[in-house]
């Protein structure tokens, strides 16, 4: 699931300054990191990204704001900044332009403390504005958990647009990064690259702060009353990815209880059909039909043809193997 729109009400204070000013020096700091060769770009990361032992040692505490700046790669800048215009300009107009800055720093800092707690020795330099964020999808839950979300819908060769409420999806977020904590801290997992536990710490905060700032200033929750909490495509999409996992973990199964001939068959057979359930869909959909992952009389007639495209491409490498 990718978002890249909300339905919230209507902001209040004009256009979000805070957010967009954070969104340009983001991509202007990784702008110059660019520009560096790659021993200029280490030594550039490791002077201003968090490492939890020089923290502890109380050197380079300007870090913790100055590592909220850096990241590491175009996806990594890419998904934060798409995550922050989408949720941050709301909660920005909920909170007013300067709580709404220290909100965010402060969520970043405490999710690179909390990180540094989990993992007190470790040496990595740790970079990015997820943990900011993370107190940002918390204040946006907190402030509009039935806003709906428009996402981009991906499984296989399936592709389609949907939405769902806020409370749904920023929930299964948390949840992931929770079950990936926890398994990061089993597994001492310090050569991930993704910091779970720096997220889970930036999102309780940003929980709990919104919940006193809302409660103080007794601000109004958008409930959006009656909606449904998902569109049929992103309902559909939900139940075909429960089951061709399903299908997939049971063929697995039976290949791994010694039924191996039996497992193969399931597990290529569950191939074709989510072929051939993809091209009827996809080729209905771009005639301009609802088909199974369609969202209304929205036609999505490119992404329609994306999926029969990607399609014809597993048949063929279904065939192949």
């Amino acid at each position: 699931m990718l978002p890249y729109r909300d339905e919230p009400q209507r902001r209040t204070r004009g256009l979000p300054f805070v957010t967009i000013a954070l969104i340009l020096i983001n991509i202007a700091v990784f702008a110059y990191e660019l520009t560096l060769s790659q021993d200029a770009a280490m030594r550039f990361v490791r002077a201003w990204a968090f490492v939890p032992d020089e923290f502890w040692a109380g050197r380079n505490l300007i870090t913790l704001v100055t590592a909220l700046f850096l990241h590491g790669g175009v996806i990594h800048i890419a998904g934060n900044m798409l995550f922050l215009w989408i949720f941050g300009d709301n909660v920005e107009d909920q909170l007013g332009r300067g709580t709404y800055l220290l909100f965010y720093l402060a969520a970043g800092i405490v999710a690179s403390i909390v990180f540094a707690i989990v993992f007190p020795v470790a040496s990595q330099p740790l970079l990015g504005a997820s943990g900011a964020i993370a107190g940002v999808l918390a204040g946006y839950l907190f402030l509009f958990p039935r806003a709906m979300v428009r996402t981009f819908l991906f499984f296989g060769p399936f592709l389609a647009v949907g939405r769902v409420a806020a409370v749904l999806l920023i929930g299964f977020w948390f949840v992931l990064q929770l079950v990936q904590s926890v398994v990061s801290v089993i597994a001492i997992a310090s050569q991930s690259n993704v910091a779970f536990v720096a997220h889970v710490g930036g999102f309780i905060f940003g929980l709990i702060v919104t919940g006193v700032i809302r409660e103080s200033r007794d601000l109004r929750v958008e409930y959006r009353g009656g909606r449904r909490w998902w569109s049929a495509s992103f309902r559909n999409w939900i139940l075909l990815v429960a089951v061709i996992t399903g299908l997939v973990v049971g063929s697995q199964f039976l290949i791994m209880s010694g039924q191996a001939l039996l497992g193969h068959l399931l597990r290529y057979l569950t191939g074709l059909g989510g072929v051939g359930l993809a091209l009827f869909d996809g080729i209905a959909r771009f005639n301009g039909q609802q088909g199974l992952l369609g969202s209304g009389r929205q036609r999505n007639r490119l992404i329609a043809l994306f999926q029969v495209g990607a399609a014809l491409s597993l048949a063929v490498l279904l065939f192949i193997s």
